[in-house]
């Protein structure tokens, strides 16, 4: 029992609550090795933040990454996602691992969203806080990859392998500051109530081939959403 609690704490670090219930239910799913999985990966960065980082206390550094941090993650589980990593001042997610929603892409693009407008709001507080104004760029991207339990006996860490994690990654570092960059693959599981629009194909690290971008229009579809 011991045992199962401590699993169970360290999963609700990283799974949304309905995960953690699957896999409490399921726990032999849980086991060393992966699958070839769709998944939605997600990567969100603080765009500038070293140049930020060197004016500040430490201390006020680490309490601007925990908020960010904590009130992004919840975001991530607000909408079915997995968080894989924390990267210095951005983060990893994956939508549609372990279980898959249905409607992965949707939900990781619904999250970035989200997440742009949290951002929104902490602006709204900085000055009072005193706290320096943050953007953050945002990459998506949606494909086949090895999804599953990486590691040793000692030390496990549920992640995703493959090339389309380095596509989502590249496309985050291509994203200015307050966009959301998507792939074609992630566009097209996404419905018409979204509002997205091309940009120039880019040269991606690793391509031989420039790569079609889109770029998510999430302000004009929260100012259409507070007009309705």
């Amino acid at each position: 029992l011991a045992e199962q609690a401590v699993q169970r704490s360290a999963l609700e670090r990283f799974l949304a609550p309905e995960l953690v219930e699957m896999l409490a239910a399921n726990p032999n799913d849980i086991k060393l090795g992966g699958v070839n999985q769709k998944v939605s990966i997600l990567f969100a960065d603080i765009r500038g933040f070293t140049g930020i980082a060197e004016k500040l206390e430490p201390q006020q550094v680490v309490e601007i990454l925990n908020e960010f941090f904590g009130r992004v993650t919840e975001v991530i589980f607000d909408h079915f996602g997995t968080l894989d990593k924390y990267l210095g001042d951005g983060l990893m997610a994956i939508f549609g691992a372990p279980y898959s929603k249905g409607n992965d892409a949707a939900n990781a693009v619904r999250a970035a969203m989200t997440i742009q407008l949290l951002m929104q709001q902490i602006n709204r507080d900085a000055k009072a806080r005193r706290w320096p104004q943050m953007e953050v760029g945002i990459g998506i991207n949606t494909g086949v990859v090895t999804v599953g339990n990486i590691g040793s006996k000692q030390r496990l860490d549920y992640t995703v392998i493959g090339d389309e994690v380095n596509i989502a990654a590249r496309l985050m570092s291509h994203a200015s500051p307050g966009q959301i960059l998507i792939s074609n693959a992630t566009a097209d599981e996404l419905d018409e109530s979204f509002v997205i629009s091309g940009l120039k194909p880019v040269a991606l690290k690793g391509k031989s081939q420039t790569t079609p971008v889109k770029i998510v229009r999430w302000m004009e579809e929260a100012r259409a959403a507070r007009k309705g």
